[in-house]
């Protein structure tokens, strides 16, 4: 073997390596495009969007992400959204808004009077 011949080839491969990183870097979707739900109940919840279609079912701590279309909030009159999270002890949670880009659902218990 050619002294040096395997560093040559380890250094094709290395750059592809980065290629493929920066690529797939590139494609993720940023924080301000992202519609989030976030389960901070302690509970596992059942999400349900507009009139009871099953959107998630999330344990205590769980999340889903989604990606609403582009410009769904900018226009009138807005989306007729609703969200809706029962908990298995039956307390519901009511999301009135609809599901718009760079905005997240903390759905959490009620804080103490």
């Amino acid at each position: 073997m050619v002294p040096g011949a395997s560093r040559m080839c380890i250094w094709p491969l290395a750059g592809a390596v980065v290629l493929v990183t920066v690529a797939l870097a590139a494609c993720q979707p940023y924080r301000d495009e992202i519609f989030n739900i976030v389960n901070e109940t302690g509970e596992n919840v059942v999400v349900t969007w507009n009139r009871g279609d099953l959107y998630a079912s999330l344990p205590p701590g769980g999340s889903i992400e989604k990606i609403p279309p582009p410009n769904r909030c900018r226009v009138t009159p807005l989306p007729d959204d609703r969200f809706t999270a029962t908990t298995e002890t039956g307390k519901r949670y009511t999301y009135g808004r609809p599901m718009c880009q760079g905005e997240t659902w903390h759905i959490r218990k009620p804080l103490p009077s």
